[in-house]
């Protein structure tokens, strides 16, 4: 993880305790099953229109984060990611 996004994490974490936990099990399931397992996941969707091909930058518009109760999905929680193909490796 990029520094810049664990300094974010910490000051979310402080609010929603549960993020670390739900990060987690966003990466072990949406990611590997989208990019690895290649099924179709309608909550992850490549940003179109930048001007890089390397690495392909993805948005998580689907990510439940447990702390917010009652909200699920549409927590209002995005990740946005980076993910090199050649190598199989994700940077949040």
């Amino acid at each position: 993880m990029l520094p810049d996004f664990m300094k974010d994490f910490k000051k979310l974490q402080k609010n929603y305790s549960t993020l670390k936990q739900d990060l987690k099990v966003f990466v072990n399931t949406q990611l590997i099953l989208s990019h690895k397992l290649n099924i179709q996941n309608s909550g992850i969707v490549r940003i179109s229109g930048l001007s890089i091909i390397q690495p392909q930058i993805y948005k998580a518009r689907k990510f439940a984060c447990k702390s917010l109760k009652g909200r699920g999905a549409s927590s209002g929680i995005r990740v946005i990611y980076a993910y090199f193909k050649t190598g199989g490796r994700f940077f949040v």
